[in-house]
């Protein structure tokens, strides 16, 4: 093509987004603006959105609420937003008001997530439909049904797996310790841990598209409108989202296969293709997605928590004594399992204190309102972005003393705001900030808890965490406090630290734990697959 046709088409390009942008802008201004809130001074059509940073964003959003009061509005690109800062504005408005305040906004750079027209996966993104409805209580019931079963043993037998290779690959720990959490959702799942090396970047792909900080296109909403054929953000979009939903798919019809020749163990898969016929899920492929989205989900919510309670513990080895001293009492020598878990406060104060030290969603997940609504004397017109700041809340001095301070005391110590009794039931994770609000709480917070306690429990267990130290220099290498990612759920940038064994003799219980599990769950499996075989030359 000559270059002059290509600039001026390149115009034309330019052109056509700013209309579309231009477009985009009149109708969100010419809906209802908040009236009475606070905010920071807004600039025309853009809103504020030139000193707010898609880095740690959750800062700024403190900044603001420190200045302008536990309820304020700013405005992005013509969409109204109310951030919330305080626990109790929260509980009034997305809870007590649930029914016009459980919707969620649509996610620019993904295709249809909120009505689910083509896209049937992401259940936690989903508008407050009759999609969303059946899938959480679907997706409800197979994780209630699996936490009563403590999940078929698979977490326990997958920390085992993961402190056998801390010994062999330790400093691949970052690597392991997320293919421990796939591992534990692909087998609970699917029955298969191979294809954690699948799920994995599945999950993080989902969850960078749907990020601030992700594409572009979650921030410059225009660009998002070009034409499919000169758009690179959605043939991207287009190939993930089309690849994952047939991996989804392809894994359903594994596990309908394998059930034909009746060599399919226990999995939720396998429980849902023998009660389909009961449940309102329109057929296999929204199925498939809806599981695909329960796999994906049960390594966000685990992986942060599990990485920053090793930068928690390195930090401060005297709470890592006090857990170790915990284990050690009431495990008398052997491996923490998911029954030990009302007796061992301290790890569980320890890892509640990681998660409000270092919250795994810090800016929320925003609602939007259904209809126009008032609180108090603000307006909060229909279409607003209700944002629950999950940062503010767990930095909450009065409830908090001391926020910036790891603290695992205050879960354990009458005095503070926080502690309750009895200690074997508190301190407990679920029903936290960082899980959501109302109709849109997370479905997997027992499972999140139960993982952590198992797979932390199991870490002190065997090894002390130190930091590493650097062979040329002699020096120890430091484990950053304050650096992560910036996507919706956050974990800490790689860093690298030291697992020392506790003793020889735990060196080898390790060793000897997962030899003789691995061999138990090759011979189980054996079995199982030697019985249908029998089962099929009889048919």
């Amino acid at each position: 093509m000559h270059p002059f046709t290509l600039y001026v088409a390149g115009i034309a390009v330019f052109g056509w987004a700013l209309y579309q942008f231009a477009i985009a802008i009149s109708k969100r201004n010419a809906k209802y603006n908040p009236r009475g809130l606070p905010g920071p001074t807004l600039l025309p059509y853009i809103g504020r959105v030139h000193d707010l940073p898609i880095e740690f964003m959750w800062l700024k959003f403190k900044e603001w609420a420190d200045t302008y009061g536990p309820i304020y509005r700013t405005k992005m690109l013509g969409a109204n937003f109310i951030v919330i800062s305080d626990e109790s504005i929260a509980e009034d408005i997305l809870v007590k008001r649930g029914k016009i305040n459980s919707d969620r906004p649509q996610i620019q750079s993904l295709f249809d997530a909120k009505s689910t027209h083509g896209s049937m996966e992401y259940l936690p993104l989903m508008g407050r439909n009759q999609y969303w409805a059946r899938q959480r209580k679907f997706t409800h019931s197979h994780l209630t049904e699996a936490t009563n079963a403590q999940y078929y043993g698979i977490m326990e037998f997958e920390v085992k797996r993961w402190l056998h290779r801390l010994l062999t690959e330790p400093d691949n720990f970052y690597f392991t310790l997320e293919d421990m959490a796939s591992k534990i959702m692909s087998t609970l799942t699917w029955d298969d841990h191979t294809i954690s090396t699948a799920l994995t970047p599945s999950a993080w792909g989902l969850l960078t598209q749907m990020s601030p900080a992700g594409p572009i296109t979650n921030v410059l909403t225009p660009l998002w409108h070009l034409p499919q054929f000169m758009n690179p953000w959605k043939i991207a979009e287009r190939k993930r989202h089309d690849e994952q939903q047939a991996w989804f798919m392809e894994q359903l019809l594994n596990t309908r296969r394998k059930m034909e020749k009746g060599k399919q163990r226990a999995c939720v898969t396998r429980t849902y293709l023998e009660t389909a016929a009961k449940t309102s899920i329109s057929g296999d492929y929204e199925a498939s997605c809806v599981l695909g989205m329960m796999a994906l989900v049960g390594i966000f919510t685990v992986v942060g928590p599990l990485s920053y309670f090793l930068v928690s513990m390195v930090h401060h080895p005297e709470w890592q004594t006090k857990c170790q001293e915990e284990i050690d009492r009431v495990c008398q020598g052997r491996l923490p399992v998911l029954s030990d878990m009302p007796n061992l406060p301290i790890l569980r104060a320890c890892i509640k204190e990681t998660m409000r030290w270092r919250p795994n969603v810090p800016t929320g997940v925003a609602h939007e309102s259904e209809a126009d609504d008032w609180y108090g004397e603000y307006f909060i017109p229909k279409g607003s972005r209700l944002l629950p700041l999950d940062y503010a809340f767990l930095r909450n001095p009065v409830k908090y003393p001391d926020p910036e301070s790891f603290r695992p005391e205050r879960w354990l110590e009458s005095g503070w705001p926080t502690f309750q009794e009895p200690l074997t039931k508190f301190p407990n994770i679920k029903g936290m900030t960082s899980f959501g609000w109302g109709q849109r709480q997370c479905l997997g917070m027992s499972l999140t808890q139960d993982e952590t306690v198992v797979a932390c429990g199991g870490l002190l267990w065997a090894f002390n965490l130190k930091k590493k130290v650097d062979p040329k220099t002699g020096n120890q290498i430091e484990v950053p406090t304050d650096k992560s990612n910036s996507l919706l759920i956050v974990k800490p940038d790689p860093f690298e630290m030291d697992f020392q064994p506790r003793s020889e003799e735990k060196r080898q219980q390790v060793i000897e734990e997962w030899y003789t599990a691995e061999a138990k769950e090759s011979a189980e499996r054996a079995a199982f697959l030697r019985e249908a075989e029998k089962k099929e030359v009889l048919i």
